[in-house]
């Protein structure tokens, strides 16, 4: 029996209907009974931009879960409980049907035919904001606007040059005014301010345009010790004499950041790489995880100032704020390392195995800025291209990186996508020989209205002075690491 249910809202026209055995996904651990009970009165509404699903129960006393399925295709089913009559879906996109089926289970055992309904949310144009306007001050931008009326907004977006990916998200219904610190000079910026509603959906865009001049950014390297001779690594060492050499570079000791501002360096350079230091921010060195140095580094990266975090500082993203306090690296090594004869490499190519197809994704980040000039290869046959930093000989196992696989893919395809989602960043390589999403190991962090942005670089093969000899892929180092120091200013 089919029942279809049609109204006009708008222009648009929304049918709800209730089909029986529609669901081509079928739940592991279950067996299928075509004879089994189903729900009842299976139907779809809409409150607002809620899609509100709702059934009744067959009447049974060994009912032990609820089954409910968006989209038959999707191999995912959510276990509402065995007394479940409803569930609300928002973020439907608007336009597209949207396909629902609910499944009853017995005796944690037995599952019964799916009764499926759908429904189609009303394409809506959706009120923007009015007298968008901008001012600049040296690096900083400040959008101005006035907001909508209305009681569904939850913040605004803001898209600069059509960067969609690097979105800022400011929760909030009455915010009229964002300031953008430490913006690009020299290049024509373009900014799009859409009303956020209902927390998924956007508004009309309204746009501004500007253009910074010139002004001469410079980079500064955070010394833990009192001179370069005193830092206590070799790897220090090698990095920070190379750092000095660079141009626009000073070195910048860790007690005076508290007076560092944008204006002064458009980014900080953070690397520790230390043999036996133990796991956790905490344990790096005080002058960079003290209460006063946290609050320093806070106060520099909210006011647009952008860090490089290498090594074993990319622990700082969590007191800092750039992932949450469950996100930590767990990915750690800190021993005195071995010989090998292969090449370390990292690969920009996520999901390679997904390349042709399949069920996740495949991202190719190799034209990101922090790749431009260096030259990709496959040393060791991997039958796929990647970046090489550290040759044959003595090599510091030293990584300090995130397993994304530790949090799942959630909503997403995989769980490269959920991490990105998760913290607002881009995963720009991962270990070499891995084909699948399981490590992020060079991942920048997108800036928001509490931080700028940040690099965090956690690989083992990002080694500034192999103890063997000479690397024979030092220039990659080099350039990998003025790449990314410049990309930041």
């Amino acid at each position: 029996m089919k029942t279809i249910l049609k109204y006009i809202a708008g222009v648009s026209v929304i049918c709800s209907m209730t089909l029986s055995s529609c669901s081509e996904f079928e739940p592991e651990g279950y067996e299928n009974l075509p004879d089994l009970p189903t729900v009842r009165e299976l139907r779809a509404s809409q409150s607002g931009h809620t899609v509100n699903v709702t059934w009744q129960l067959p009447v049974a006393s060994n009912i032990t879960d609820v089954l409910f399925i968006r989209d038959a295709n999707n191999n995912e089913a959510i276990s509402l409980g065995s007394s479940a009559q409803s569930y609300e879906i928002k973020g439907q996109q608007m336009g597209v049907e949207g396909l629902y089926t609910v499944k009853v289970c017995y005796d944690d055992k037995y599952v019964s035919e799916g009764v499926s309904t759908s429904y189609t949310l009303p394409v809506e144009e959706l009120a923007g904001v009015t007298n968008l306007s901008i001012t600049t001050d040296k690096r900083n931008v400040t959008l101005s606007w006035n907001a909508p009326v209305s009681d569904e907004i939850t913040g605004y977006r803001i898209v600069t040059n059509g960067d969609e990916a690097a979105a800022m998200i400011v929760e909030g219904k009455d915010i009229t005014t964002v300031t953008l610190n430490a913006q690009p000079m020299e290049v024509d910026l373009v900014y799009d301010v859409q009303a956020i509603y209902d927390t998924y959906y956007y508004s009309t865009s309204a746009s501004v345009s500007t253009k910074i001049p010139y002004i001469t950014p410079k980079m500064g390297y955070v010394m833990t010790a009192n001179s370069i001779a005193e830092l206590p690594d070799d790897d220090e060492r090698a990095a920070a004499s190379w750092f000095v050499q660079q141009e626009n570079a000073d070195l910048v000791a860790a007690a005076d950041l508290a007076n560092i501002t944008p204006d002064d360096y458009a980014v900080l350079w953070i690397e520790i790489d230390r043999v036996d230091l133990p796991m956790g921010w905490e344990n790096l060195p005080s002058s960079l995880s003290s209460d006063e140095a946290i609050t320093a580094l806070k106060e520099y990266t909210s006011k647009g100032g952008n860090l490089y975090l290498a090594n074993f500082a990319t622990q700082l993203t969590v007191p800092l704020g750039f992932v949450p306090d469950n996100m930590a690296p767990t990915v750690y090594g800190n021993g005195n390392g071995g010989t090998g004869s292969d090449v370390w490499v990292i690969n920009p190519f996520l999901g390679v195995m997904f390349q042709n197809g399949g069920d996740q994704g495949y991202y190719d980040r190799s034209e990101h800025a922090i790749f431009n000039g260096l030259t990709l290869e496959d040393p060791n046959g991997y039958g796929y291209l990647t970046l090489p930093l550290i040759g044959p000989g003595m090599r510091e196992d030293h990584n300090c990186l995130w397993d994304c696989n530790i949090y799942g893919k959630g909503a997403y395809k995989d769980v490269i996508a959920n991490f990105e989602a998760t913290t607002g960043s881009l995963v720009l390589a991962t270990w070499g020989h891995v084909q699948d999403h399981c490590v992020a190991g060079l991942v920048e962090f997108f800036p928001t209205t509490v931080h700028g942005r940040c690099i965090a670089n956690g690989f083992a093969a990002y080694e500034w002075n192999q103890n063997s000899g000479a690397n024979p892929y030092q220039k990659n180092v080099e350039k990998l690491t003025l790449n990314i120091l410049n990309y930041l200013k």
